[in-house]
């Protein structure tokens, strides 16, 4: 696990010392009321610094990719309210959660995937229902737990196909839309037309366990109608024996999709020993035309971009009658929660406090939008996406070409991500692959 302490983060809405005596269970009625619902709201240079004093919190961060704009951006943070957040990173969440709580030091402050927040929400979170952010976003996109809700919707990300769209365009002497590939067999001819204009291999595939294992595999169930009450529909029939995804046409058609990806990948030779910078740079600078990754890739994207290029993101291209043909796999993926068994209400009020910040607070909806480069899950933050992957993203969700979130196990990416792994490496065949995914499934 990386470990990094941060500068001190805190809350840069105005609070008052009876606000941070409150008891957990209490609501931050007050601290919205005193926070606008636009961007013009007290701003954290305004706000005061004595209230926070000597509360200190952990947060345990399981995005790495927006560790170092978090660091940059809470700099100030404990000088103008009082309040420390030491924060650790992990791309192992759901371990790092059960490790803390057995050892009696988890974090005030949890940033996980929905599996990591739900598994443990009603025995160890606090419930946020009262929160003033529920009512802008929260409640469609947060985490619910018999009708409590626990988690906070931190961004909106999509996984899909990045394209570059000027390397297309190039090459092709041809306008790229996305939307004119939505089939496989519309996508083919444009792979061959890129490798006869001198791109040996359009396609850039990762090897890391979650991009080519729990991501790629999380499309197959999103796909089945796009909507999750059937993809949940379909793992019940699997469950029961009445279903398998040998016969399944979804899984089918998408491996059609992904064994020309791998016929086409930059790293053929050696998959398995692909590097992400390398993989980042091979797209930005146009050297392939698709990366099978997801929008969160943007902050080591941009390392190599030199502005002359554009880029979008797209779903995969797939053959077959499908109603959620077209549509990208957009969704709340990461959400903050509350400890309630060893925070103190004190800690408790400074940890809704900051979720306010980041909802209301001018300065938190920049760290959100700007620094850390991500698509807001909140209505009333109406800054401009600053990245090419985030546009594309949000042009999707505002058009409502979106897959729903399909809830999956906390051990999904433990348990079947090395067998993606192994098909990408040629070690393991579609018929076999199946059979992992019924017996996962008749599990759980």
């Amino acid at each position: 696990m990386k470990l990094r302490r941060l500068v001190a983060c805190s809350m840069a809405v105005a609070m008052t010392a009876g606000l941070m005596g409150c008891s957990s269970g209490q609501s931050t009625e007050t601290t919205a009321e005193s926070t606008s619902a636009e961007a013009g709201s007290e701003s954290a240079s305004e706000s005061s610094s004595a209230s926070g004093e000597g509360v200190k919190l952990t947060m345990m961060n399981s995005k790495p990719e927006i560790e170092d704009a978090l660091e940059e951006a809470v700099k100030d943070y404990q000088q103008k309210t009082g309040v420390e957040i030491e924060v650790y990173s992990t791309d192992k969440p759901g371990e790092v959660i059960a490790q803390k709580y057995a050892a009696g030091d988890p974090a005030t402050l949890i940033i996980g995937d929905y599996s990591n927040i739900k598994d443990v929400a009603a025995e160890k979170l606090l419930p946020l229902n009262d929160e003033k952010w529920v009512a802008d976003g929260g409640d469609l996109l947060g985490i619910k737990v018999d009708d409590n809700l626990y988690g906070f919707p931190l961004c909106i990300e999509a996984a899909g196909l990045i394209y570059n769209k000027t390397a297309i365009e190039e090459i092709t002497g041809e306008e790229f839309k996305p939307e004119d590939y939505v089939t496989l067999d519309e996508f083919k001819p444009l792979l061959d037309k890129l490798k006869e204009g001198g791109m040996e291999s359009p396609v850039i595939l990762n090897s890391e366990d979650w991009s080519i294992g729990q991501h790629f595999l999380q499309y197959i169930y999103k796909m089945h109608t796009g909507k999750a009450e059937d993809a949940l529909a379909f793992l019940d029939e699997v469950r029961q024996g009445k279903a398998n995804f040998e016969d399944d046409a979804v899984f089918n058609a998408l491996y059609d999709t992904m064994d020309v990806l791998i016929a086409n990948n930059i790293n053929k030779a050696d998959p398995l020993a692909s590097d992400y910078d390398l993989n980042a740079s091979y797209l930005a600078e146009g050297e392939a035309a698709f990366w099978l990754n997801g929008s969160w890739a943007w902050p080591d994207t941009k390392e190599y971009v030199d502005g002359s290029m554009s880029y979008g993101i797209m779903p995969y291209p797939v053959n077959g009658d499908f109603t959620s043909a077209g549509q990208l796999n957009a969704n709340a993926t990461k959400f903050i929660a509350i400890d309630n068994v060893k925070a103190t209400p004190e800690q408790q009020q400074a940890a809704k406090d900051f979720l306010n910040w980041l909802v209301y607070d001018e300065e938190g909806q920049d760290l959100i939008v700007n620094k850390c480069n991500l698509v807001p899950a909140f209505n009333n933050i109406k800054m401009d996406m600053t990245n090419d992957f985030n546009k594309s993203v949000k042009k999707y969700v505002d058009e409502g070409k979106v897959n729903a979130y399909v809830p999956i196990p906390s051990d999904h990416r433990s348990t079947l991500a090395a067998y993606m792994q192994k098909y990408l490496a040629g070690e393991l065949d579609r018929k076999e692959l199946a059979g992992y995914l019924d017996d996962y499934w008749k599990n759980h």
